[in-house]
């Protein structure tokens, strides 16, 4: 049990996909709503992979995404890189389709953004999230995604820098990066609160001082 645990891929990152079945559409008021399958299953992506269902009737886990299903450009989740959000995503038999609403924001970036889309320079996005190859005979099968975030993104100049765990043993590289910064934070939180102890100790010794010298 514990040897074929070990031999199951799973990566978590970003991966890049150009909209299949891509529309942008400009409606009265102005918006530019953006459709289109962000992932096809059974068929192999530009990463080899072939997202399929194994176990369950389902590829994509899009629970976490749902609670803020918000537009970014870049993975920056900083206020001025939210682009709009998404009304519709959903799995059918083809794949993951999504739709969006994009900003009518006059932030000048937004403004270059929405004209790429209109133009058709612009259509691809990219997927955070944690993916899963649990069909131990076809470990190149996709089994489950568990989607966190959908931004639009220019097509990078290396995609196997975005997605490099392709072989069994980068896979727990990923993961012992994933848990890094978490242990980070306990230590650091630990040494403050150390901080803050040995502080209040100061405080309290020198009070007792400045009263044993008002006694006298």
């Amino acid at each position: 049990m514990e040897t074929n645990k070990k031999q199951i891929k799973e990566y978590v990152g970003n991966k890049e996909f150009e909209l299949a079945d891509f529309k942008a559409v400009e409606r009265a008021d102005g918006a530019l709503e953006i459709s289109g399958y962000a992932n096809t299953k059974h068929v192999a992506d530009r990463y080899g992979d072939i997202p399929t269902e194994f176990n369950r009737s389902y590829v994509y886990d899009i629970v976490e995404f749902l609670k803020n299903p918000i537009m970014l450009l870049d993975h920056n989740g900083e206020v001025k890189s939210v682009a709009g959000s998404y009304v519709e995503c959903r799995e059918d038999e083809k794949g993951l389709f999504v739709k969006g609403l994009f900003t009518k924001s006059d932030f000048p970036i937004m403004k270059h953004v929405r004209t790429l889309i209109k133009e058709g320079h612009l259509k691809t996005f990219s997927i955070g999230g944690r993916w899963m190859y649990e069909d131990l005979e076809n470990p190149n099968h996709l089994t489950l995604a568990k989607i966190y975030e959908i931004s639009i993104v220019a097509v990078p100049a290396d995609p196997n820098a975005t997605f490099a765990p392709v072989n069994e043993k980068d896979a727990p590289k990923a993961e012992v990066k994933e848990e890094k910064p978490q242990q980070a934070k306990e230590i650091n939180f630990k040494s403050l609160a150390d901080k803050i102890t040995l502080f209040e100790i100061k405080q309290k010794l020198k009070k007792a001082r400045n009263i044993g010298q008002g006694v006298r």
